[in-house]
């Protein structure tokens, strides 16, 4: 009875101190790492809700980009920061996922080694080409890349991001042969997809929409399972002859594992107060994205669903990126 009176004694006191870290934090500046280059849909969003954070706090919430190998150089960085919290990730919830799986012996973490603080938004991306590819529909793209046979390039921000696996989910299903020509982020691809040196890409709508609206490459399709707000003239992918093709994005913010559960939970309660904050709500739909709201054990829970549904689908493609 004794021993059972100090464990449960021993328990209270560390509940009171993670309470009162809980209470305290930030009581310091925060390391917010985006895996990938400045300017991309990942960079931008970190922005919005750290902005917030940072208000909210008192605290500074300071961007660190770490491109590089599909967003696994910055992850790992944060994977093997001290678990107390001042280090998160920023990250589409597909590249965290499947980072160790496409990359075993390189990634550089497991994702054992993070703790979901939140997967706060979604979206469809564009299935967008250059205007010189003097292609308008999905069905005029498979011809070409058909034709083609392996020439025609489509870019990403880099092996297993969204938009090489998007792109090599389209492949699967549709027979084509395409080049993948990877860069460290997004923005990195549009000087050669406006030029046309890389043709083709599924892009986020951070990166589509600008240049869509100064018509400097065409968009073919949406890859949601839905057409997209504000874009329903544009047929998706599935809609256009790609029978049960569905792409979405969603992002994660992430945290080392073994962060204190009520450190965590304080981070997502600033997510999701960031997500009820106007101007950061605002500043997520501008770049096409849905807020999505759940705790930091529901978007572990997320994180293992989408591990389970890709699993099939990167053997099935034969994807290996070592």
């Amino acid at each position: 009875m004794k021993t059972t009176a100090r464990v449960s004694a021993f328990l209270a006191l560390i509940c009171l101190a993670w309470n009162a870290l809980a209470q305290e934090f930030p009581s310091k500046p925060v390391r917010v790492v985006v895996p990938y280059s400045a300017g991309g849909p990942v960079d931008m969003m970190a922005r919005a809700v750290s902005k917030y954070m940072a208000a909210a706090t008192g605290q500074s919430f300071t961007i660190e980009n770490r491109g590089g190998a599909g967003g696994t150089i910055g992850t790992t960085l944060v994977a093997r920061a001290p678990a107390d919290g001042y280090t998160v990730v920023f990250n589409g919830t597909l590249a965290h996922t499947l980072g160790p799986l496409l990359r075993p012996k390189s990634a550089g973490y497991a994702l054992a080694d993070l703790s979901a603080i939140g997967v706060f938004s979604s979206s469809s991306n564009f299935l967008v080409v250059s205007n010189s590819l003097g292609v308008k529909t999905v069905k005029d793209l498979i011809a070409r890349a058909k034709a083609e046979d392996g020439k025609l390039a489509f870019s990403s921000a880099g092996p297993a991001s969204n938009p090489h696996l998007g792109a090599e989910l389209f492949k699967a299903m549709t027979g084509v042969n395409m080049e993948h020509i990877a860069y460290k982020g997004v923005s990195d691809t549009v000087p050669d997809l406006v030029s046309g040196r890389v043709p083709v890409a599924f892009a986020s709508p951070t990166l589509a929409l600008p240049l869509l609206r100064d018509n400097r490459i065409v968009a073919l399709a949406t890859t949601g399972e839905k057409r997209m707000k504000g874009h329903e003239q544009l047929p998706t992918v599935a809609e256009a002859g790609v029978t049960g093709y569905v792409f979405e994005s969603t992002y994660i913010m992430a945290a080392p594992a073994k962060t204190p559960a009520a450190v965590v939970t304080k981070l997502n309660a600033l997510l999701q107060q960031a997500l009820e904050d106007p101007e950061t709500r605002l500043a997520l739909e501008k770049l096409g994205l849905d807020p999505i709201k759940n705790t930091g054990a529901q978007a572990d829970q997320m994180v293992q669903a989408e591990l389970h549904r890709w699993e099939d689908i990167v053997r099935k493609l034969e994807l290996k990126l070592e």
